[in-house]
Formats: structure tokens, sequence, C-alpha cells
């Protein structure tokens, strides 16, 4: 059924760099009486794992097909976005720009370490918006003679955001064949191009699933609208415009700010690594699944039902001692 619908739409072309569908993995932990899945994005096949492939799948394409010779784009500094934008990069012989806020890191731990092997620059532009340094360098670069291809934040715009259209079929294929239905979706969510690709695709459901969003930044009526935008922009690369489905935002698991642990995510964390052996991130998904543990626990429905937890990666940030050493705390 999927493949038929998947085979009418338009895609555009994308380089292969999934290799195939990431495992989905039961949890043994016991926070309420529904079964919990794990899809395991952070198994995707290189640069040590995480979603932002299935993006660069189609945007890598396109900036081949344009002929770029440099790929920039921007991030925090423990950014997984940047970590896996520079590896695809050096794997398609293109060199890459890293721009990322406040000062010239003094350390290179965690994913920061690995976009130097992967070979790209980073640039530190203080204070300035990342978005008006990703432009005033790309035209520096431009007058160098690089033909640049600028790539968002997170990936996130309406192309990246295809791989998780396609992902969200995947996960659907998957747990047919083994035997049970997703009733509830939940992903964390930075910059919102997954969380659109996931709703996107629900779109097209006779009967869609709850999709549940856990924000790591931005306030709920931020987030909503940029997930909307993205969403049916999505639809609109695919000629396949219709309403989208309600959504949920949950913004209660921030804590102080973008990329600071909270007490429920660190537990979280450390729970999940001694009972499933899956490590999840101090940014993203430790508190996607901090969100996870409290929505079993404290349930709307009566019913049981199938729960999946996407975990799109990010493991490599926990190496960063400088930030996240306060982990053991709570071991």
């Amino acid at each position: 059924m999927f493949n038929s619908l998947l085979q009418s739409l338009p895609f555009p072309p994308r380089i292969p760099l999934m290799g195939g569908p990431t495992p989905i993995q039961r949890s043994r932990l016991a926070w309420g009486e529904d079964s919990l899945y794990w899809k395991r994005d952070d198994l995707t096949p290189y640069g040590l794992g995480g979603n932002k492939l299935r993006k660069l799948e189609f945007l890598m394409a396109e900036a081949l097909s344009q002929r770029a010779d440099l790929i920039i784009t921007s991030g925090a500094s423990q950014s997984n976005h940047a970590r896996l934008t520079a590896v695809a990069s050096a794997m398609v012989k293109l060199p890459a720009v890293i721009i990322i806020p406040g000062e010239t890191p003094t350390e290179w731990g965690g994913n920061l370490l690995l976009d130097r092997l992967a070979g790209a620059e980073i640039i530190a532009c203080g204070e300035e918006p990342l978005d008006q340094a990703v432009k005033r360098i790309a035209s520096e670069k431009k007058s160098q003679g690089y033909q640049p291809y600028t790539i968002p934040l997170g990936g996130s715009n309406a192309l990246g955001s295809l791989g998780y259209f396609l992902a969200f079929f995947e996960l659907l294929k998957q747990a047919e064949e083994q035997g049970w239905a997703p009733g509830t979706l939940v992903c964390s969510v930075g910059s919102a191009g997954t969380l659109a690709g996931l709703v996107a695709a629900n779109a097209l459901l006779p009967q869609p699933l709850r999709l549940i969003g856990v924000s790591v930044w931005l306030s709920t009526d931020q987030l909503h609208s940029q997930v909307e935008k993205l969403a049916t922009e999505v639809l609109g690369l695919l000629h396949a415009p219709c309403s989208l489905p309600p959504f949920e935002i949950i913004t209660d698991f921030i804590g102080a700010g973008y990329g600071l642990p909270t007490p429920e995510s660190s537990k979280a964390l450390i729970e999940c690594f001694r009972t499933d052996g899956i490590l999840f991130d101090p940014v993203y998904t430790a508190k996607g699944a901090a969100a996870v543990k409290h929505l079993m626990q404290h349930k709307r429905q009566a019913f049981p039902e199938s729960l999946v937890f996407w975990h799109t990666g990010g493991g490599p940030a926990i190496f960063d001692q400088h930030h996240y050493s306060d982990l053991l705390n709570y071991a």
C-alpha cells in the first residue's frame, strides 16, 4: 500500500546516505502499560549516526546538481547537523564551512572534534546572529570565486524535510511487517524539519497517528507555526496539497534553555542507557525521552497503545565534558 503511494509522488533526486531502514527496538522500561518502541536513527550508517542524514540525501543532491564547490551551514557548537553535514560533504569531496555562535573554541570535544576530523572549516561569528553571519560568509566566499551551497539550520527546509516524509512510511511498513501498529509518535524538535516531514506524511493517512513534538528551545506558538509552514511546503513540493492533521507541541521539558540538561532529562538518559543500552544526547533526545516517560505515566486514554519515540541521534555531544560532566551527579 505504501509503495504505490510513494511511487506516485514526484520526489526530487537524492543521493544514497541511509543504506536502508534503521532498526526499531522495543523498550524494556517499566514506564507504564503501553508498549514503547525506539526508532533508531542514531544508527544511520555514517559519521556516528543521526537523523540529519535523511535530510542530507536531498540537500546534497541539490548541491551537486547546482555544481556547488563549497557547502556552508550553521549550528550550535555541538550541532549534530553540522557534524553530519561535514561528514557528508567530505564523502562527496566538497569542502564545508560550519558557522557557530560565540568565540572560537579552545576545546575540541564531542561534535566539534568530529567536525574538524571531517575537514570542515569552523568559523565563530561572535555576537553576530547566525543567519546574518551565514549570508555574510557566503557572500565573501563567492567573492573569492566559490560557488557555495547554503544548508539552513538543521537542514530544515522543505527539501530536507522530505527525508522524514519518507521515514514516516518506513516506520509504518516496518511496524506492519512486525505485526503491530503505532498509535502515538514522539520526537524531539529543534529546527522543526523532522516533525514537519512526519506531519506532512501523516496528512496522507486516512486515520492519522497522534504526533507529538518535544521542543528543546522554541515556544509552542513559534514551533507550531514553523512546523505547519514547512509541512505545507513539503506537500507542495510533492504536488499533494491537503489539510494538515493536528499535532501537539510540548514545551514543558526545555528547562533553563537550549543545550542545558534538566534533572528529568539526565535521569531519563541514564535510565534508558542502563535498561535498553541506548544513549540519548543531553541537548535533544534526553529531553524527548523525559517527555515520553511523563506521557506514559500520566496517560490520557484508558486503553494501552504502541508508542514510538524517534531517536534522532546526537550521542557524540555527551563527550563535551565542559558542558555535560554534571550528568555524573545523577549516575
